[in-house]
Formats: structure tokens, sequence, C-alpha cells
């Protein structure tokens, strides 16, 4: 289960995105959880005290106003996500779920 999902849009910075069926715990506590000593590395999966935090780079290439890549970081629970260890794998089980959503949201004024 996707427990939270951060990225940005190509004219709106970083945000946290809602996620089906989250409840609402702090997302930047558990965002700092997951993350802890991977804040700089541009892709990855890590595991860190029962979570399993995600980075990758848009599937489709977007990029934000100022040409830089979006990343898409996701954390979830690393009991029901023991299959995923690589963000290529990451990107095919977990970016179905995601596209249609971003794709309404990139362009526009950003998620509210």
């Amino acid at each position: 289960m996707i427990l939270l999902w951060a990225t940005r849009g190509r004219s709106w910075g970083f945000r946290f995105l809602p996620v089906e069926g989250t409840t609402g715990a702090d997302p930047l506590a558990l965002y700092e959880r997951a993350y802890i000593g991977h804040e700089d590395e541009s892709e990855g999966c890590w595991r860190t005290g029962g979570l399993l935090a995600v980075r990758f780079a848009d599937p489709e290439g977007r990029t934000d106003e100022s040409g830089r890549v979006i990343p898409h970081e996701l954390v979830l629970d690393a009991d029901e996500a023991t299959d995923l260890a690589t963000p290529e794998g990451a990107v095919a089980q977990l970016w179905p779920l995601l596209a249609a959503r971003y794709a309404e949201l990139w362009d526009g004024p950003g998620p509210e």
C-alpha cells in the first residue's frame, strides 16, 4: 500500500499528493523517517523501519518550467511491498496506479 506520494509539477513546487486509503498522519514526519540518509540520491529503493522509500524520475520524461527532471517519491508499507527492490520494478508496478492522476495535475495549477 502506498502511504505517501510526493512530487512537483510543471509550475508548482514539491507537494505531498493525496493517496487513496491513506490516513491523516503527518506526511512530513513519515517522509523524513523513510528517506533518512537518502535525501540527496536521485533514484533508489530503501527499506527503513518497516517502510519502503522509492524515488524515480518521471517515467514520461516530464520536467518543470526550469527544465529539472521531476522526481516521484513514494513511501510504502515494506511488509506489503516485499517484491520491490529497484526503481525500475517500482515504476513497472506502481506507476500504472499513479499515471492518470499525475497527468491531470502536472500541467495545471497543482493539487488543492
